[in-house]
């Protein structure tokens, strides 16, 4: 009984094992068909997700693009736009350098030629410099200036500035020029001679009206030079439309004004007009004495800026 028992308990314990195996061979096969099942739904869940995920992000980076696209190429139009300012600005900064680059070119190439046209030898630019000057100093006074003016106009024959300028010198320079202080100091004669002559009567030049111009012009105080002219041409006397002129020109003479004074004195009529006339001579040989001065002062200048080698 007891082997019985054992045999029993052993042939139970050999099916209880086997339907344990067989249950857990049927549960590992469920647990896996379940996995796989899982997997499958899993995995069809992912790959839909996955595609949505695609169509989105596909969608989201053309929008993306689009978005960027336009907003880079208003900054990129807006900084070519400036970059086009800026390189327009550059090129008319350069070439206003060319230009003067080219209109420096071109004062140095006549500067070039106007050298040439000196005698080679700095001696003879010497000698040209100095008679120049030496004139200049003459001119510069009331001197005669004969002599000096010869001298210059030979040693300048190939200088055609000097010698343009020594064209327009009048021939009273050779037995002088009164300067604009003398000038000056002469027109207080001048001035009282031109009233005088103003307020002569018509038709009276004989002695009484040179009497009766001396006496008016001593009775009638002159008018101020910023007086306003007098009103109605036709109807006003002469003699107070002179009196007005050459108080003017009075004031322009004490200023130095000397061009301003000979457009005053060329207003005069009659014999006050006849008394400045040597007056208006010698001062329009200072103003024309005094521009040829300064040309010939100034080719000096280059010319001896030019053999420094400045």
């Amino acid at each position: 009984m007891q082997k019985q028992r054992l045999e029993f308990e052993e042939l139970l314990a050999r099916r209880l094992r086997e339907q344990e195996g067989a249950i857990t061979r049927a549960a590992n096969e469920a647990l896996e068909a379940q996995e796989k099942s899982i997997e499958s739904v899993v995995t069809a869940a992912a790959n839909a997700q996955k595609a949505e995920f695609d169509v989105a992000m596909k969608e989201a980076a053309e929008r993306f693009d689009r978005e960027y696209s336009a907003k880079y190429e208003s900054e990129f139009g807006n900084k070519l736009a400036q970059e086009k300012a800026a390189y327009a600005s550059d090129l008319k900064q350069k070439l206003a350098m060319i230009e003067e680059l080219s209109s420096r070119l071109q004062q140095a190439e006549q500067s070039l030629q106007i050298s040439r046209n000196y005698e080679s030898g700095s001696q003879r630019a010497h000698r040209v410099s100095a008679a120049a000057m030496a004139l200049a100093e003459k001119m510069e006074t009331s001197s005669g200036a004969a002599e000096e003016f010869i001298a210059l106009k030979a040693a300048t024959v190939e200088n055609g500035v000097i010698a343009s300028a020594l064209d327009k010198i009048p021939s009273s320079i050779k037995s002088g020029i009164p300067t604009v202080s003398e000038l000056q100091a002469k027109f207080d004669q001048v001035y009282t001679a031109a009233r005088r002559a103003a307020h002569v009567p018509t038709g009276r030049s004989g002695i009484e009206g040179q009497i009766a111009g001396y006496v008016f012009s001593s009775l009638i105080v002159p008018p101020s030079f910023d007086t306003p002219p007098p009103e109605g041409a036709e109807n006003v006397d002469q003699s107070k439309v002179s009196d007005y002129i050459l108080s003017r020109a009075k004031r322009h003479i004490q200023l130095g004004q000397i061009e301003n004074a000979i457009h005053e004195l060329d207003k005069l009529q009659g014999q006050a007009a006849f008394t400045v006339k040597d007056f208006k001579a010698a001062a329009t040989d200072r103003i024309t004495v005094n521009k040829a001065l300064k040309v010939i002062k100034m080719e000096c200048a280059l010319m001896n800026s030019s053999l420094s080698g400045k």
